[in-house]
């Protein structure tokens, strides 16, 4: 079990510390319920390149089991997850994690 855990932490290396710290502090104070995210919301800035680097941390923490969410929504204001949440694997590994430090 504790492989796994490493090997989540791993994957998130791979994505920006900042969207991961981001959504993971938003999302450890609403749990376990769930809110809607946007880039600009969690001071992340409105540039293309921050809204991918957003795109990619959601989709990340997604493929690995760590967040659920209802819609992935890529509109004129740019990227909104609507109903994100973490899951229970993922809440554990980010409050053990120094990714979501504040």
């Amino acid at each position: 079990m504790m492989a796994k855990s490493r090997d989540g932490i791993e994957a998130l290396k791979t994505v920006d510390s900042v969207c991961v710290a981001a959504i993971g502090r938003t999302l450890l104070n609403v749990w376990p319920g769930s809110a809607t995210l946007h880039p600009s919301d969690l001071g992340l800035g409105t540039s293309v390149d921050q809204q991918n680097m957003f795109i990619s941390a959601v989709q990340t923490l997604c493929d690995r089991g760590l967040l659920a969410y209802e819609a992935l929504v890529i509109g004129i204001r740019g990227p909104e997850l609507r109903d994100a949440a973490l899951t229970a694997r993922g809440r554990a590994l980010l409050q053990t994690s120094d990714r979501v430090a504040a």
